[in-house]
């Protein structure tokens, strides 16, 4: 349960990168902004007290990058269908 947290931040940071339109904004949002998720992921599981914090804090920054990823391009992928 723990790691539900990661994944629905990376998918609120998703949609937002999704609404950037300069492509130079979302590529240096989107990897901060995962890193800053998977923290205070951390932070709010009560994982950054024990000694292998930045192993803890690595792995939910991954699982928020997966999520807003997969996001970011379903709204991608959604967008361009529905021009057509």
């Amino acid at each position: 349960m723990g790691e539900l947290l990661p994944v629905m931040l990376g998918a609120a940071v998703g949609v937002t990168a999704a609404s950037m339109y300069p492509l130079a904004l979302r590529v240096v949002a989107l990897p901060l902004a995962c890193v800053l998720a998977g923290a205070l992921a951390s932070a709010v599981n009560g994982e950054l007290a024990e000694g292998t914090w930045a192993l803890f804090v690595s792995f939910d920054a991954a699982l928020a990058w997966v999520s807003a990823l997969l996001v970011a391009g379903a709204l991608a992928l959604r967008a361009r269908g529905s021009q057509s």
